[in-house]
């Protein structure tokens, strides 16, 4: 599963952190106020193929799931059978409903194509229904404008694997945002 999206210690490039922080297994936790802070890794791009589209117009997200996955048997070269891929660029129209894939060829007819960048991404994992994804993208908005990220033309991608139930107070995915440092 190497070429899965990164999940833990193992998969992402040590970072640096003052004394006060720790890494724990879902982050790490700045011992003084004992609050969960989101990850920071390294990820090389991903080639992704679905329906939607990013920088064209507005898509209705909750209507593109249901007919990306009546379609989702014409993608070819899926490298993991069990992600699906939501992903977005801040201040441009759109959302893609996407697997990832090998190469961009063959993309079907209607389908779109994008390529994540390679660089820095924070990645938060969100936990509870997928009504609350506002609160968990509000913390890693906040988190990145308190560390003097870029808050605009970003790309954010959210995985959803084994762990999403939907709307169960269980169910769990991954949200990661792009990080570029403000130019001063």
């Amino acid at each position: 599963m190497g070429d899965a999206f990164p999940k833990n210690s193992e998969n992402y490039k040590p970072v640096i952190f003052p004394q006060s922080l720790r890494v724990i297994k879902g982050g790490i936790v700045d011992m003084e106020t004992e609050n969960l802070l989101p990850k920071i890794l390294e990820i090389e791009a991903r080639r992704v193929v679905g329906l939607g589209n990013i920088g064209k117009e507005h898509v209705n997200i909750a209507e593109v799931w249901p007919s990306f996955f009546s379609r989702i048997h014409e993608i070819r070269g899926r490298k993991n059978e069990l992600e699906t891929i939501g992903a977005m660029k801040l201040n441009d129209f759109g959302y893609l409903a996407c697997v990832e894939v090998d190469e961009l060829k063959d993309v079907p007819d209607g389908m779109f194509s994008f390529e994540i960048p390679k660089g820095k991404y924070v990645l938060l994992t969100h936990k509870g229904p997928l009504s609350k994804i506002g609160e968990t993208f509000d913390k890693l908005m906040n988190w990145i404008k308190a560390n003097n990220f870029e808050e605009s033309n970003i790309v954010t991608v959210e995985v959803y694997d084994h762990r999403f139930k939907g709307e169960d107070e269980d169910s769990e995915f991954d949200s990661y945002i792009e990080l570029k440092q403000i130019n001063s």
